[in-house]
């Protein structure tokens, strides 16, 4: 059986034209959930068939040096013994320079087994030959302790428009704090009267905390923008 999962997009301004992926995001059999996830990066919904590939989603989307994300962007063909097979790579990534970086997400149990990364280096080798830069992530990557979790708790607030009251806070908070002032997140939301106001300075990258602990209102928070790995894995 298939469960569909839609959420809307309240996302401000304008929308990136409608994306086809290269393959439909159907399941002919077996149990499997999919549906579409309300990407701020790419502004629009963006198709997943699979919960991991809904989490990666929130990776992507934190990650300030991805400004666009295509699902299924292509159909690859491939040599592996005496067959040509076909592949369809879960996302596509547009960088901020420009460069395409081709990502497969795929469970660490599935990576484990000989024969996956036996197709998986043939469609390296293939993906390379064309010129693309291909990785995969494992949900180990992906589910790291708290930071997926954190994540999604951030999510909410990054969907929210960054307003001009949001910028002079920061400010507020500089003037009062110090650039390399260091507080809790219950110290500056009382500061600001906002705890939705630090939230957003936070999903929006303007302040920085340790995301691989639970966030709450006695997380420290550094007054510095966030660093350009700051949410996402090396490869990128």
């Amino acid at each position: 059986m298939t469960e569909l999962i839609h959420a809307t997009g309240p996302w401000s301004g304008w929308q990136r034209e409608t994306h086809s992926p290269a393959r439909q995001i159907v399941a002919p059999t077996g149990t499997i959930i999919r549906g579409s996830f309300p990407s701020v990066t790419a502004r629009r919904m963006v198709g997943f068939e699979q919960l991991l590939e809904r989490d990666a989603l929130y990776l992507f989307d934190f990650a300030p040096q991805v400004v666009d994300i295509k699902e299924q962007p292509f159909k690859l063909r491939y040599a592996m013994g005496n067959k040509v097979r076909r592949y369809t790579p879960d996302f596509a990534l547009t960088k901020r320079d420009g460069s395409i970086l081709i990502v497969e997400v795929k469970p660490a149990r599935s990576l484990a087994r000989l024969e996956v990364n036996e197709k998986l280096r043939h469609i390296r080798d293939a993906m390379q030959r064309q010129g693309h830069e291909f990785i995969v992530l494992s949900s180990d990557a992906i589910r790291a302790p708290h930071r997926l979790d954190n994540l999604k708790q951030l999510h909410r607030y990054l969907r929210q428009s960054f307003s001009l009251e949001d910028r002079l806070a920061r400010q507020q908070l500089l003037s009062h704090f110090g650039r390399s002032g260091r507080a809790t997140i219950g110290q500056l939301a009382q500061e600001l009267g906002s705890f939705g106001a630090i939230m957003r300075l936070v999903a929006h990258g303007l302040v920085s905390c340790d995301l691989d602990r639970p966030v709450t209102t006695d997380t420290v928070i550094t007054l510095t923008e966030q660093e350009a790995d700051y949410v996402f894995v090396d490869s990128l």
